[in-house]
């Protein structure tokens, strides 16, 4: 770690290094789902923080007893009114394209995608078919959200099985 007075980009460099208490962010993370009824991890990905965070923040039997300081910050940066406001705005669907490409084999039908984002059939058929521009910056985090948690359901799946098969 460079020595504090060496250059500006010191206090950048802490905020990466430094682990804060969680308990006060997972109490913050459930006030803005609470208030804006979005999904947690939707939120994370608003916040620019890893959807394995805010899952752990969220989950009921969390045992994450602190986090990097820079994810702090990124929960603190938002508020209800925020979020409800920057979600509406229009931005580029192409991540949420991508996020579902990944998933290949495990991707959602049009239909469940719809029901789970709470969007059009229309919408969701854009995201999954990559034709769509453009989209709500909450339905873009809730896509997003919703890969990674597929993706995290998938892993821990094939890992239960391979324990399983080593029991056996």
């Amino acid at each position: 770690m460079l020595p504090q007075d060496s250059n500006d980009d010191y206090d950048a460099e802490t905020t990466w290094t430094h682990w804060v208490s969680a308990e006060p962010f997972r109490a913050w993370l459930g006030h803005l789902t609470a208030a804006t009824g979005m999904d947690p991890l939707a939120i994370g990905v608003a916040a620019g923080i890893p959807t394995g965070v805010a899952r752990s923040l969220a989950g009921p039997d969390s045992r994450r007893h602190r986090i990097r300081a820079v994810d702090a910050v990124g929960l603190l940066s938002l508020s209800p009114a925020t979020l409800l406001a920057n979600g509406q705005m229009m931005g580029d669907a192409r991540p949420a394209h991508l996020s579902l490409l990944e998933l290949r084999s495990s991707r959602p039908s049009a239909t469940t995608l719809a029901h789970r984002l709470n969007v059009g059939l229309d919408i969701a058929e854009g995201l999954l078919d990559g034709w769509l521009d453009v989209c709500q910056q909450s339905t873009l985090w809730g896509c997003i959200a919703l890969a990674s948690q597929i993706t995290f359901d998938r892993v821990n799946s094939s890992r239960d099985v391979v324990e399983l098969a080593k029991a056996a």
